[in-house]
């Protein structure tokens, strides 16, 4: 009996002390990111997104190593990734901290935001588009140039709220924001359809979008607010993932973003992420955008 308890105390004890070092980041020495492998220009495999950038920036400020746990950022990602358990780790987990996710991710604790961006319309630079600076312009092209336009949208989406909303229905051509195949982005609708002419004009998250217009050779290509109505949402504020109960944690994340705030945004600009500004417009490249048609 006197064994039994002995050996039950001692693996009380461990528990206690494995978690209180999942509580307790001071013990780590390796940051351990949860990404996506192929979502350029958030993040791939060869640590060429802003949020691989990023990443490599926290690592440096706590002078830690960095190690990523892919898996698609898509349905049961956190479940996958952030709540896998790894005894292998530090924390007792796969990965700690997602590097892109809105404030409240389902399965996760999001932290404090760092960056707002909008969806935006992207069409080709000249021609009948050549005045365009927002989605309103487009609903004042002529109507036998606006009724031959083929709008390319993910469902479900602002895009496509935004076409049935201006009675464009029968001209929407859908996509699929969550591709079965891995390989597959959602940048492709711009890279691949938009640039063979398939569509006239596609509606994407700004970041998405903004990358994807710089691998496209064969057209220029320009991206402008997508104006919503009241009752539509555009715009998204992105913040960082942790898991619940993890406040010290929670915390040390929050505490970079705020002293590294300079250093974040430099990377953002440098992928010409569009931003919405505290008076409510759109900073698209060197542009302002005040969201309103012809401004």
């Amino acid at each position: 009996m006197k064994i039994l308890v002995s050996c039950c105390l001692v693996s009380l004890f461990a528990c206690k002390f494995v978690h209180g070092q999942a509580l307790d980041p001071a013990g780590w020495e390796t940051l351990r990111v949860c990404a996506d492998p192929n979502s350029m220009p958030l993040s791939n495999q060869k640590q060429e997104g802003f949020e691989n950038k990023i990443a490599e920036l926290m690592a440096k400020e706590f002078g830690w190593s960095l190690k990523y746990h892919w898996f698609p950022q898509r349905l049961a990602f956190f479940r996958n990734t952030i709540r896998a358990k790894d005894s292998r780790s530090s924390s007792g987990y796969k990965c700690d901290v997602a590097m892109g996710a809105s404030p409240d991710p389902e399965g996760a604790l999001g932290t404090k935001s760092y960056y707002t961006s909008t969806w935006v319309a992207v069409l080709p630079e000249g021609g009948d588009f050549k005045n365009i600076r927002s989605s309103d312009d487009l609903l004042a092209l002529e109507p036998s140039i606006l009724k031959s336009l083929k709008f390319g949208v993910f469902a479900k989406s602002p895009g496509a709220d935004w076409v049935v909303k201006n009675n464009l229905s029968g001209q929407m051509v859908p996509f699929v924001h969550m591709q079965s195949d891995p390989n597959d982005y959602p940048g492709m609708i711009v890279e691949k359809n938009l640039a063979a002419g398939d569509i006239d004009v596609a509606f994407a998250w700004g970041p998405i979008a903004a990358y994807s217009i710089s691998q496209v050779s064969s057209r220029k290509l320009k991206l402008v607010p997508l104006i919503a109505d009241t009752d539509m949402r555009t715009d998204y504020s992105i913040g960082m993932a942790v898991r619940y109960r993890e406040p010290k944690w929670k915390k040390m994340v929050e505490s970079f973003l705020d002293s590294k705030e300079s250093d974040i945004q430099s990377i953002l600009s440098s992928y010409g992420v569009p931003q919405v500004l505290e008076d409510g417009s759109v900073l698209i490249g060197e542009i302002k955008y005040s969201r309103k048609s012809g401004t």
